[in-house]
């Protein structure tokens, strides 16, 4: 056990260097770099109307930025530009060469409590709800439960994040029903209030952004629980306990265990999709997490945020799935390692 989480280990080496060589590539190919936005957004503001002021101030801009070199002028090749940033990154200065590293930092934490909020929450809803409706629809399969549940389930998986939120946003958040906040975590006044009434005010504004988060969590572990508990069902262990007059209550217990077991791998992939979601939600309803950030970094090019962004999402990514897989072997005892 131990060597083979250990060689998943090192296998995530690699697998960072491979995430974050491509998204650097990727992002050196976009046809611009950050100097050039820099300098079509002040040309935009009525500055540098000259179009060799415009030049230098772009060549200035990348000699600053570190992509071209400051005595040939000559673009540096992206082997070395990715070299710089790994040296960097491993001794956590993700800042660009203009930023404050303590002030980037702040911003990166700041929008991380805000995501793991949201994440956190929408995760523990989808357990919640998913566990017990994909246990009973599982244990009563072709019940008008099951086909309810089934037929709910379908419609859910064609209604993509951004859709769900643009919905709610109009429906509940002022457009139609003014029934919950449509942006931000806390009401204007409440740093004035008691902290049972900010309490239920980050909880009021906390209900849309963190429901429709939580629906593809939910969908995924009601249908994976649901297919693994049937399974269960069949199983001759669960003939034998019913030859034997087990108890329902007993019975049910046994076939939720049993089909519970695999939910540790499928928790390694919740995470990706918490974090693809983060984007469209934190975008919708106004809230400065990791996903909107990172969605106003790629529009300002600001390749050092970017990279942050990459690596700390793919190293989250990466240790929720060894993690998740270690849990499996550890609960299922008929899943063998072999080192």
């Amino acid at each position: 056990m131990l060597r083979w989480f250990l060689r998943r280990l090192l296998l995530v080496l690699p697998t960072l260097l491979g995430i974050t060589f491509v998204v650097f590539l990727v992002l050196d190919l976009a046809p611009t770099d950050r100097a050039s936005a820099d300098v079509a957004r002040r040309t935009q503001q009525g500055e540098l109307a000259d179009q060799h002021a415009r030049a230098v101030a772009v060549t200035r801009l990348q000699i600053r930025y570190g992509l071209i070199d400051p005595q040939t002028h000559e673009r540096i090749p992206l082997w070395r530009r990715y070299l710089h940033w790994l040296g960097n990154a491993l001794q956590l200065r993700l800042a660009g060469p203009d930023e404050d590293q303590a002030a980037f930092s702040r911003r990166l934490w700041s929008a991380l409590q805000i995501t793991l909020l949201l994440g956190s929450l929408a995760l523990l809803v989808a357990v919640l709800i998913g566990v017990p409706l994909g246990a009973y629809a599982g244990m009563h399969i072709g019940s008008r439960g099951d086909r309810a549940t089934s037929a709910g389930l379908f419609v859910a998986m064609g209604v993509p994040d951004f859709l769900l939120a643009t919905l709610l946003l109009l429906g509940l958040g002022g457009a139609w029903f003014d029934l919950f906040p449509a942006a931000g975590l806390q009401s204007d006044a409440a740093a004035n209030w008691a902290w049972p009434h900010r309490l239920l005010d980050r909880c009021w504004h906390l209900v849309l952004p963190v429901g429709t988060l939580a629906l593809a969590p939910t969908v995924l572990i009601t249908r994976f629980l649901r297919e693994s508990v049937a399974r269960a069902a069949d199983e001759p262990f669960a003939a034998n306990l019913r030859a034997w007059g087990c108890e329902p209550g007993r019975l049910r217990w046994r076939l939720l265990r049993a089909g519970a077991a695999p939910l540790a791998t499928l928790a390694g992939s919740l995470l990706p999709m918490l974090v693809a979601g983060s984007i469209v939600v934190e975008q919708t309803f106004s809230l400065e997490g990791i996903g909107r950030l990172t969605w106003r970094a790629l529009q300002l090019q600001d390749q050092p945020m970017v990279m942050a962004m990459t690596l700390l999402s793919a190293c989250a990514i990466l240790t929720a799935l060894c993690i998740s897989d270690l849990a499996h072997r550890v609960i299922d005892p008929r899943v063998r390692v072999r080192g």
